[in-house]
């Protein structure tokens, strides 16, 4: 999932005794303990605990000197003032503080007026603190996207290092680089180079990836014949990035497509993939590059997924995950069918993502906890009701976080595909729907809230109902 549940919203001067009595009703209703209770509520509004929500709650309400304390911080903040906000959070004011408009304080230190260089001390000041670094403010947006308007690189930078996502979007979904387009940086063509993922600094590998991406099959040879070194070489990219799956590519990882950098993929990629390979291309570019392909949905799309998986299986590439817990944790069945086809073999997450029911049912005996795990988060993702089922009935875990989509559980992922039949299933077998995930700090209920799911999103609520 790409975007981040949105919590309920609390009222303009919440009321921490209103605040108890609802965790009360609420346990009262489910037959929960009250701390349970009170976790799910701390969750519900958007908060990982109940005692920082009821830190929250008693900042904004509490009488002086408490009151004069949260006005000072987003006084501090708005002014990026880094001594103030060190200060401040030495006396106890929470990171993750927001004003009255719900902007966190990050939000109003990369929006502040203040001159560059006081940003980035004052946000540095505040994330030594580790505020949650993907949180909205009331307008959809996140620090980062503001950082990205005004500038500077280093804070970006600084914001990137610290956890922000650059592809989170708004609330219209735009993203940081968006914002560094439209935006007011003095440095902002710097920023928009930055946030142009992969990265490409080499005027010469720059040349062969666009010679890949338009298909240009003469100059991508010439290129390879006249500088031998670009089939090995990478596209080195800053170091503020994490190790994510695209960091530093090689050039014959382009092929897939993966990610999507282009609308329409050249019809000669299988060509260009050879041309590549004859190069040069050791056999662990051709490895990586297997499992990019059979991730790709746009190389699917263009009818190049299965030709390009033939290529590279033919060339030397083999099969390191035989549970295609990535392939089929974005629901590329087909490419695994392709490789099935080809001679692997069939492991039980495999067939529970393929809702290969006779499969399943004689390999589940003999299969680990992990790969019953493995089939069960499958299973779900793909909408496999049968398969999901003999998992649970297997022994499956329900409440382990998922071997794709990791900052997930199982019921996470039958809400944002709207499966109430599924959630209805987990929630049978004791899946709990208080337990955020670790990326968002989302309930399944914020999950479906966010990403509008209708029917999860009502069978949720109906089991709070009295």
């Amino acid at each position: 999932m790409s975007t981040p549940p949105a919590p309920r919203r609390l009222p303009d001067r919440p009321s921490e005794e209103n605040l108890k009595k609802q965790a009360k009703r609420l346990a009262k209703r489910d037959n929960i303990p009250l701390s349970t209770a009170q976790h799910r509520l701390a969750n519900d509004y958007g908060f990982a605990s109940w005692p920082k929500l009821m830190d929250h709650v008693r900042a904004l309400s509490a009488p002086p000197p408490e009151s004069a304390l949260v006005a000072a911080a987003i006084k501090a903040a708005t002014e990026a003032n880094p001594e103030e906000i060190r200060n401040l959070l030495a006396r106890g004011v929470y990171p993750d503080l927001r004003d009255q408009h719900a902007n966190p304080l990050l939000t109003l230190i990369c929006k502040s007026p203040a001159p560059p260089h006081q940003r980035l001390a004052a946000a540095k000041a505040l994330i030594d603190a580790k505020p949650q670094m993907t949180a909205f403010g009331h307008d959809g947006t996140t620090p980062l996207h503001w950082a990205a308007w005004h500038g500077p690189v280093s804070l970006v930078e600084l914001l990137i290092r610290a956890g922000a996502l650059i592809w989170q979007g708004d609330g219209h979904g735009k993203q940081s680089i968006d914002y560094a387009r439209d935006g007011v940086a003095p440095d902002k063509q710097q920023l928009v180079e930055l946030l142009d993922r992969p990265v490409i600094r080499d005027p010469l590998f720059k040349k062969a990836v666009t010679a890949i991406h338009t298909g240009d099959l003469p100059t991508l040879r010439h290129l390879l014949s006249s500088h031998p070194h670009l089939v090995h070489d990478r596209a080195t990219e800053p170091d503020c990035y994490p190790q994510d799956y695209f960091r530093d590519p090689k050039l014959l990882w382009f092929v897939a497509n993966n990610p999507d950098l282009l609308k329409k993929m050249p019809t000669n990629m299988v060509e260009i993939a050879k041309t590549i390979i004859d190069a040069g291309a050791e056999q662990s570019d051709l490895q990586y590059t297997l499992g990019l392909v059979m991730t790709s949905s746009p190389a699917r799309r263009d009818d190049l997924q299965r030709p390009l998986i033939r290529l590279l299986l033919e060339r030397g590439a083999h099969i390191n995950d035989p549970w295609f817990v990535g392939e089929l944790g974005h629901r590329e069945t087909d490419a695994v069918l392709a490789v099935l086809e080809a001679g692997v073999p069939l492991t039980a997450p495999a067939a529970a993502g393929l809702g290969k029911i006779d499969d399943l049912s004689r390999l589940l005996p003999s299969a680990s906890e992990d790969e019953k795990h493995a089939a069960l988060c499958l299973a779900v993702i793909n909408k496999k009701l049968d398969a999901a089922q003999m998992c649970l009935d297997s022994g499956a875990d329900v409440n382990r976080f998922s071997v794709c989509h990791k900052n997930s559980l199982p019921i996470h992922q039958a809400t944002v595909n709207d499966d109430v039949p599924m959630m209805k299933l987990l929630i049978a077998h004791g899946a709990k729907t208080d337990i955020p995930d670790t990326l968002w700090h989302g309930t399944p209920l914020g999950w479906a809230i966010h990403t509008k799911q209708p029917h999860a999103e009502a069978y949720l609520r109906s089991l709070a109902a009295p």
